[in-house]
């Protein structure tokens, strides 16, 4: 089976119009996974929301679409990561109020409803880590911190995105 695993979206419509060009005309998949992050930080989230429920893509929660029903994770987060101080503070007092306006409670609902992980035949794909939505191994991380985050995860490959 060739799959393909779209992530981190964040409401750009003319990036994920290109995509899925590319997708139909040139790599065409037997099946197209979302790997979460669809609308916050972008001017059209709920075209993106809608495009992707249309096309019946299965997917995961990501991060910031946590935020938009979860704005009591902010003070969570202060203590595990202080250094993101600014940038998180951003992310949940600007950009989620406004993406959940955008979006309205249905799609805001959709996108609660997404699991934490989508796994098949010997698939998984996540936002971040299983046990996280905010936090993943970079790209350059040492083994270690991969079989940390993914060693109990019973599938012959694994994807996530988070990291962009």
């Amino acid at each position: 089976m060739r799959l393909a695993v779209l992530s981190d979206i964040h409401g750009n419509l003319t990036a994920f119009e290109a995509v899925l060009a590319d997708l139909k005309s040139v790599v065409a998949p037997d099946l197209v996974v979302h790997g979460g992050d669809l609308a916050a930080n972008g001017a059209r989230p709920a075209e993106i929301v809608d495009a992707i429920r249309d096309l019946g893509w299965p997917g995961v929660c990501g991060n910031t679409d946590e935020m938009l029903w979860r704005p009591e994770l902010l003070s969570e987060l202060e203590l595990k990561a202080p250094t993101k101080h600014g940038l998180r503070r951003v992310l949940f007092h600007d950009i989620a109020p406004t993406t959940c306006e955008l979006l309205g409670a249905g799609r805001v609902d959709w996108l609660r409803s997404l699991p934490k992980a989508w796994c098949t035949d010997g698939y998984a794909v996540f936002h971040a880590s299983p046990d996280n939505l905010w936090r993943a191994p970079l790209a350059d991380a040492p083994d270690r911190d991969f079989v940390a985050a993914y060693g109990a995860v019973k599938s012959k490959t694994i994807t996530y995105g988070h990291i962009h």
